[in-house]
């Protein structure tokens, strides 16, 4: 179910006014007991849904319990829930009921938000209708005070030109999906970040973001870009004592190319080690190996690392091999 299409069936309300003797309204604990047989939901729907009067299979109508809580354990309780399926098990129908005495104006806003909870939960609980989808929501406002009833009955009519119930997707961004990246392309780039793995992969995506930054031409907000990004470096194993000076953009950038420099030399190091490692393991057995991955860690130029492959060629055991490895 598309989402506009939810908030233009769950934010409707309709509305029933009933008087009874000199006008003084019947307690609502009466009329939930009222309304608590199926017929009455029956009736009700019939003569005030009647797009839905013949669809839903009225047999299956079942009470829901009055409670409904958020995800931060807050209990909400609208006055009646019921629920049915159709009849040609398309989907199912959820019935919402508030008794009013008084208009309030913010009705439309409480019935969207009960809809809301009890969709939630039944997204929880896995109880979806038939066909995977969310049941289709009616609420009903059954008006029983004297006073005209004039407030709105759907949830937009309560704001000038937002649409409260649809959001708008901001997708991420790699840079080079922008020719010439703008300010206004700073969000779905700074998204982009999560997709780059490697540094490598990174670096075109910051120095877009960091042209965007700075086109921006606002120092306390380069700063501010400077520091997230800061952070996410630190984050993904980047030199935090590196970083540290690295207020800007611009200067982050030039750090992390400093840095993406010294990973790259690193990484160089790292395996040329494991491949004398596995060279002397083959040769030697795995003690020699565990000896010799010591025996590197220690060794102040890795351009010795030449000298120990030959080693690893010339020397017929591991005792002559290590002697010869302590030596360089």
């Amino acid at each position: 179910m598309e989402a506009p299409r939810i908030l233009s069936t769950f934010t409707r309300t309709c509305q029933v006014t009933c008087f009874y003797g000199s006008g003084h309204p019947v307690h609502d604990a009466a009329f939930k007991k009222m309304f608590s047989h199926p017929l009455m939901i029956e009736l009700l729907v019939r003569g005030h849904v009647p797009e839905w009067g013949d669809r839903v299979d009225y047999s299956t109508l079942k009470q829901l319990p009055p409670e409904l809580v958020s995800q931060s354990l807050q209990r909400r309780y609208p006055d009646m829930m019921w629920r049915a399926r159709t009849g040609d098990g398309e989907s199912d129908l959820l019935i919402l009921l508030e008794f009013q005495a008084r208009p309030d104006r913010f009705m439309a806003l409480r019935t969207t938000t009960y809809a809301c909870l009890a969709l939630e939960g039944l997204v929880e609980r896995k109880a979806l209708a038939r066909n995977g989808r969310l049941p289709e929501v009616v609420s009903l406002v059954l008006h029983h005070g004297d006073r005209p009833r004039n407030a709105p009955v759907r949830l937009a009519e309560l704001f000038g030109r937002s649409s409260p119930g649809a959001y708008r997707l901001v997708p991420r961004r790699s840079a080079e999906e922008l020719a010439i990246p703008m300010p206004s392309d700073l969000p779905s780039m700074a998204l982009g970040l999560a997709r780059e793995r490697t540094p490598e992969e990174m670096r075109p995506q910051l120095g877009a973001l960091r042209r965007a930054t700075e086109a921006c031409h606002d120092e306390d907000f380069d700063r501010f870009m400077g520091g997230c990004v800061r952070a996410m470096l630190v984050s993904r194993g980047f030199s935090a004592e590196q970083l540290e000076e690295a207020m800007t953009m611009g200067r982050v950038m030039t750090a992390f190319e400093r840095g993406l420099e010294e990973m790259v030399s690193r990484g160089r190091v790292e395996g040329r080690a494991l491949m004398l490692r596995q060279m002397a393991a083959r040769k030697y057995g795995s003690e020699t190996e565990d000896e010799l991955s010591s025996l590197l860690a220690r060794l102040p130029d890795p351009e010795r690392f030449d000298q120990v492959a030959s080693a690893i060629l010339e020397c017929d055991s591991s005792e002559e091999f290590i002697a010869r490895v302590r030596e360089i």
